[in-house]
């Protein structure tokens, strides 16, 4: 029955964002007459449609293409519901109109923005100076985890445990793993602390920042506190460029687009804003 409601939600998905070229189906040479698989009520499904449709469908479930007749199925569900939907003037919805509307936001940026900022050059250098300042690094910590509702009398007291646990790693009377073992409150305790590999992108800031400040492999930091709790932070492990995965490159790549397409985006609206009557009062802001 899963395998069924997921089949059907792929369809569903595709038929969301894949509308046909007129009202009546898939558009038809002239002289040709398109045969029809289903038909509701005026709305006919073309033998082209439903396998543009299908192929759509099957990539999203790689190796194992779906029934024909379930894609059919969902088609016409799909077709019923919408036609439903009309019938109950749903489309008049405001919350429905709201995410509507986010939609067609959407729509223009992906069809009239990103093609323009996937284009941007990246270089080399462009890939390895973002790479320095954002390193993969591996870390360990012991952490003692806040409270909801936390006051702050509750957070001095908690900030003050973690001091003396910063002491106790500074004192190093035992190894930082064995202290995280007896101190840590997270679920990295019972591993000795070990965070594993992060990225700017995958650690909090506050995290991210204060290991990043520690200059040698084994430092330890202060007491850093992240909406989590207090931390106590080691650096274990730092990667140079030439090791970082083709993910992470790929991730460094578009986010160096992004940053550089700020100002395409930025353009398209501006020029958007001498077409219609924009006004803005900042002043109430304040």
């Amino acid at each position: 029955m899963s395998g069924l409601i997921k089949v059907g939600f792929c369809v569903l998905s595709l038929l969301i964002f894949s509308t046909p070229s007129n009202a009546q189906g898939e558009a038809t040479p002239k002289g040709k007459k398109e045969e029809v698989v289903a038909k509701i009520n005026d709305r006919t499904i073309t033998l082209t449609e439903f396998g543009r449709r299908y192929e759509q469908n099957s990539l999203m479930v790689p190796g194992k293409a779906p029934p024909k007749s379930e894609v059919l199925r969902n088609i016409v569900y799909f077709e019923l519901a919408r036609q439903e939907a009309l019938k109950l003037k749903l489309n008049n919805d405001p919350a429905l109109r709201d995410q509507f509307d986010v939609l067609l936001y959407q729509a223009i940026v992906q069809r009239y923005i990103k093609p323009k900022i996937d284009s941007l050059e990246v270089s080399e250098a462009e890939v390895r100076k973002y790479y320095d300042d954002n390193p993969l690094i591996r870390t360990s910590h012991i952490i003692l985890l806040s409270k909801p509702g936390m006051d702050e009398k509750e957070a001095k007291e908690l900030r003050d445990r973690a001091t003396k646990v910063q002491e106790l790693v500074k004192g190093a009377s035992k190894s930082f793993e064995d202290l995280a073992r007896q101190h840590s409150e997270g679920p990295t305790a019972k591993l000795g602390g070990d965070v594993d590999w992060g990225a700017r992108n995958k650690l909090l800031p506050e995290y991210y920042e204060a290991a990043l400040a520690l200059k040698n492999i084994g430092d330890t930091s202060g007491v850093v506190e992240t909406p989590y709790g207090f931390h106590i932070i080691k650096l274990t492990g730092k990667k140079g460029f030439t090791e970082i995965d083709p993910v992470y490159r790929d991730f460094i790549i578009r986010t160096i687009r992004e940053n550089k397409g700020q100002g395409i985006f930025n353009s398209y609206f501006e020029d958007l804003k001498k077409k219609y009557k924009v006004v803005v009062n900042e002043q109430l802001l304040n």
